[in-house]
């Protein structure tokens, strides 16, 4: 090879190092802003596809660095918001190439940015452990004030999430001094933690101050996604109040646009809100399309943690429809998911709404056994917002312990075992019957039978049922005439 073609092939390395780092700065820039998929084809020759790792053998192992945080930084949030399956795996992967690069530079600043993102990766999967272990790695990494704010905030996460609220006031008090030579978009950031500190802890009026304080530094930040967020978030701390048109109006202007901004993730976040408003607002069969939208969404995502409160949501709106075998199946599934997750706090949560919401469908003795399981999960360390709850639930078991004796002797009638037998067929179809509003149909569902079985017994066996019956409403003749041939 000659000298004039190893320094033009030197000039095109160069170059191309060049224009990639360039790319990487485009990217970091519209990233900042919210616009997503602008920052992703701001690396257009790079990459694109999220799944697909970029070909960077060729440059220089600090742009191979940089160029893989980014793409493993966009495949995060892109991942989370289009619910892309597989996502925040490889966004681990590439992020934890560029840590070990970075390692390798003596870059510690970077390094500290790269786990960083991981920790947001492992949190946005519910490991919640393996998250707070890379966020206090970033901390003490981080050289810079600008990461150093970054870690502060982005280590909130994960606090909030199992309820160490305390903690996360710490990390935010520590954040504090560092806000002044912060961009617009960390300083909402921050606000916005904040307030979902105060509004876990109760402090409402608080919460409203923050996001309120959040919305303007976003708004100058010019990051729509971020405002979205704040809009779902007021939404929230209304739906805390009880305010709950109040909190559609937020919720539903949220929703719209994470739809624009083509954000799966948060529209279904956003729709698990919408559903609790509902339900706050008796309209249950509203609430059920709303939760059942998010955890259709949910599930094909690899975040757990929100799929298991939509679960729960899920559930109650079931269970004040009379639909208690699906409801039982989403709680149960919620308290698996979250068990799973190593979130046993939540775990135990979703068997003590279970009891709440199934009271009065639970056999004798059966809200003992869900209090156990309860209890087991629960352990010593109950968040304050449980306290209440696991009492109740404490009060409804032993009623239902108390009543179960009575409540056999009462079933009974003095006669012989196929007078018994009847008699109890009788209550069983009467309790179907009122759970499903007099709706043969969802009553033959609840009783496991079908609609002509359950109206033949009505007809013949049971006649003094009949008037707990809904009517049967008349079909009307079709206004659609059959074609004559």
């Amino acid at each position: 090879m000659t000298l004039n073609t190893t320094q033009k092939t030197k000039e095109i390395r160069q170059a191309w190092d060049w224009h990639v780092r360039r790319q990487c700065e485009n990217s970091r820039q519209l990233e900042v802003t919210g616009d997503l998929e602008a920052a992703r084809a701001a690396l257009a020759g790079c990459w694109s596809v999220i799944g697909k790792r970029p070909i960077v053998e060729k440059l220089p192992k600090d742009t191979q660095a940089e160029l893989l945080m980014q793409i493993g930084s966009l495949s995060r949030q892109i991942g989370s918001t289009k619910q892309i399956s597989g996502a925040q795996e490889f966004a681990k992967d590439l992020l934890a190439e560029s840590e070990r690069l970075f390692e390798d530079l003596g870059d510690l600043d970077k390094v500290s940015d790269a786990q960083r993102n991981l920790g947001l990766c492992y949190w946005r999967e519910g490991a919640f452990d393996e998250g707070r272990i890379l966020f206090r790695n970033a901390l003490s990494n981080a050289i810079s004030s600008k990461n150093r704010l970054r870690a502060l905030i982005d280590s909130t996460t994960v606090e909030i999430s199992t309820g160490h609220y305390l903690e996360a006031l710490s990390l935010l008090d520590q954040a504090t001094p560092l806000l002044e030579e912060a961009d617009n978009f960390y300083k909402g950031s921050y606000h916005i933690q904040l307030a979902l500190t105060h509004k876990k802890m109760g402090a409402l009026d608080n919460a409203l101050i923050e996001y309120s304080a959040a919305s303007l530094h976003l708004n100058q930040a010019g990051n729509s996604r971020y405002l979205a967020l704040v809009e779902n978030n007021i939404g929230t701390v209304l739906l805390e109040m009880q305010r709950y048109a109040d909190s559609l109006i937020h919720l539903d202007r949220a929703r719209d646009l994470f739809v624009t901004l083509k954000d799966a993730g948060h529209a279904a976040q956003v729709n698990e809100a919408r559903a609790q408003a509902l339900i706050g607002m008796g309209k249950y069969l509203e609430a059920e399309r709303a939760a059942f939208a998010a955890v259709n969404a949910l599930e094909r995502s690899d975040e757990q943690s929100l799929l298991a409160e939509a679960l729960l949501t899920l559930g109650i709106a079931l269970a004040r429809l009379g639909k208690t075998a699906s409801a039982r199946d989403a709680f149960e599934h919620a308290a698996k998911i979250t068990a799973v997750c190593g979130d046993l706090n939540a775990s135990g949560t979703a068997y003590l709404v279970m009891i709440e919401e199934l009271r009065r469908f639970l056999a004798p003795g059966e809200a003992a056994q869900l209090l156990l399981e309860a209890d087991e999960r629960l352990g010593s360390s109950v968040r304050a917002e449980s306290i209440a709850r696991l009492r109740s639930c404490m009060r409804i078991a032993f009623d239902s312990l108390n009543k179960e004796e009575a409540s056999i002797d009462a079933t009974l009638i003095g006669g012989t075992l196929e007078e018994e037998l009847f008699h109890f067929e009788a209550q069983l179809i009467k309790r179907a019957l009122d759970q499903a509003d007099g709706s043969v149909t969802r009553a033959a569902r609840l009783l496991g039978m079908t609609h002509q079985g359950l109206a033949w017994s009505l007809s013949h066996r049971h006649k003094q049922l009949l008037r707990w019956r809904k009517p049967s409403r008349r079909r009307h003749e079709s206004i659609i005439k059959p074609v004559k041939q």
